[in-house]
């Protein structure tokens, strides 16, 4: 009875019998992989990637164009349709490989290009959103709609590419950058979106009778159970987000109610709000109030009543616009706004706080660098701090970095003095004297060549020494671990010469027998 109902919609044609046996097949066909499939999945997500990379939407539609991945999406909605686990695990096979180019393709693209900020159009594909599964669901019933209706392939492919390629593009470039919180947002929005495509297609496959009579399908145990093992798969991921996503929209009105009983705001005074609320993790809040005056503890008194109803402690960024008058309110209001969408990348930002929790030093100057993804610290000089200790910092705080990589900058020295281990060589014969040894490196020269890498200055003056008479022999020696020395540099890209220290300079403070000392600042010229 319900067929019939829809039957007299007249939304549908006749695929009874032959019609329908006809559609099913062509579905098929065009779901299996071929040289072509690849080669335009790889060239959709290099238009993808590119126009990512340069936040072009022109770009980006261009890669929904070309993209392929319609066919083995249609082939398995329609398997499910007909509980069909042979044509399920057929297409699933299809997919895989599409999105593997895919991916593989944003992954040498991001390496090949100096462009890597992350761009607003990635980090819109970072993050599953309401609005993403609504695109996903109208995209599937639209191109299933128009695979029943035999309408031709274009419309369908931009409907699915809508919601597949440029994700995949975004998976690529969140693991070319080592930014593995992208990739994983970007690789479940994904698994989402092709979730709700497939089903769309299988609902509007069964409603209209293009799918398989059910008796009619094979009914193997192995391809029941990759049915259902394709369905677990593309179910979770779509069940996550759905949890993520009616969470989130609580958590939102509930800041909401709160803002307004605390602040005593209308509602229209909160200008910007975002909460995120990811599955591991405790919600951030970003809010942006138009208040008549400004109220001190208000980041507090949120934060206290936010965590007495989740019973989690939030991360909280709230700012208050002072405007008194309604022309400044409404002013607010729109600079909110302007600000809001120019800081559209702003949140591939790095853990700043983390990062100088790990180095554990006051910072004098910090800085970002979107494009290399690197942030520079310069802490002020600490008592009993070495050059080792500073570079212990920077390891520390690259294991919190988030995949952005953490320089620190030490403290100048004028001049550095590092002791150097001579290699024991044999004993000469007859009894002579042994010979002092080969230069070999230690922690102390290493963490010089780091120091000095970091303050980026070249030409390098390396003097050896070795503690003793001035002989032919000590002074071959001394030179010996300067050129040591000079190699070690060269190999981190810095320029030196090597030297003898001068006797005068000896036994005055230097370390162990034998070592170099680097002159790192030069004298001015008035002074030479």
């Amino acid at each position: 009875m319900f067929s019939a109902q829809i039957a007299r919609t007249g939304l549908f044609p006749d695929l009874a019998g032959e019609a329908g046996k006809a559609l099913r097949q062509s579905v098929r066909e065009d779901g299996q992989i071929t040289k072509s499939y690849m080669l335009m999945c790889g060239l959709s997500a290099g238009i993808a990637t590119l126009g990512l990379l340069q936040s072009s939407t022109a770009v980006v539609i261009g890669a929904m164009l070309i993209s392929p991945l319609m066919g083995p999406i249609a082939s398995m909605g329609f398997g499910f349709a007909s509980l069909d686990g042979r044509q399920i695990r057929e297409a699933a096979k299809v997919i895989a490989v599409g999105a593997a180019i895919g991916i593989l393709t944003g992954i040498l693209l991001t390496w090949l290009s100096p462009i890597r900020n992350a761009t607003s159009e990635i980090v819109a594909r970072t993050e599953p959103t309401l609005l993403d599964l609504v695109v996903a669901v109208f995209s599937g019933i639209a191109g299933a709609y128009a695979t029943v209706q035999q309408k031709g392939a274009t419309a369908i492919g931009v409907a699915i590419a809508t919601a597949l390629m440029p994700p995949l593009a975004t998976v690529g470039y969140g693991l070319g950058v080592a930014n593995l919180s992208f990739a994983f947002g970007a690789f479940l929005l994904f698994l989402t979106n092709l979730a709700a495509i497939a089903f769309s297609f299988a609902l509007i496959a069964r409603l209209s009778g293009a799918a398989r009579p059910l008796a009619k399908v094979e009914k193997a145990p192995r391809f029941i159970l990759a049915g259902l093992a394709a369905f677990s798969v593309l179910a979770a991921p779509l069940g996550v987000t759905l949890y993520r996503v009616n969470a989130e929209a609580r958590a939102q009105a509930t800041v909401r109610r709160v803002l307004a009983d605390e602040l005593k705001l209308k509602p229209l005074n909160v200008a910007q709000l975002q909460v995120r609320w990811p599955l591991r993790g405790k919600p951030a809040i970003d809010a942006v109030v138009i208040v008549p005056q400004y109220t001190n503890d208000a980041d507090r008194r949120l934060e206290t009543k936010l965590e007495a109803e989740w019973g989690i402690k939030p991360s909280i960024n709230l700012q208050q616009v002072v405007a008194a008058d309604l022309q400044s309110q409404t002013q607010a209001l729109v600079d909110a706004a302007v600000e809001t969408s120019a800081a559209g990348i702003a949140r591939d930002v790095p853990p700043l706080v983390a990062i100088r929790e790990a180095v554990g030093l006051p910072t004098q100057a910090l800085w970002v660098n979107r494009t290399e993804r690197t942030v520079q610290l310069v802490p002020f000089a600490a008592e009993g701090w070495q050059l080792g200790d500073y570079r212990s910092a920077e390891q520390a705080a690259a294991k919190v970095a988030a995949g952005w990589n953490v320089r620190i900058v030490p403290p100048v020295q004028p001049t550095l003095a590092i002791a150097i281990e001579l290699k024991d060589r044999a004993p000469q014969g007859d009894g002579a004297p042994q010979e002092d040894g080969a230069p070999q490196g230690n922690g102390a020269l290493a963490d010089a060549v780091w120091a000095i890498q970091r303050w980026g200055v070249q030409g390098i003056s390396v003097a050896g020494y070795l503690q003793g008479a001035g002989t032919e022999a000590a002074n071959a020696t001394a030179l010996a671990a300067a050129q040591y020395a000079v190699s070690q540099l060269a190999n981190a890209g810095i320029r030196g010469s090597a030297k003898v220290l001068p006797g005068d300079r000896l036994q005055r403070g230097l370390p162990g027998p034998a070592g170099v000392v680097f002159e790192i600042v030069r004298p001015p010229e008035r002074m030479q």
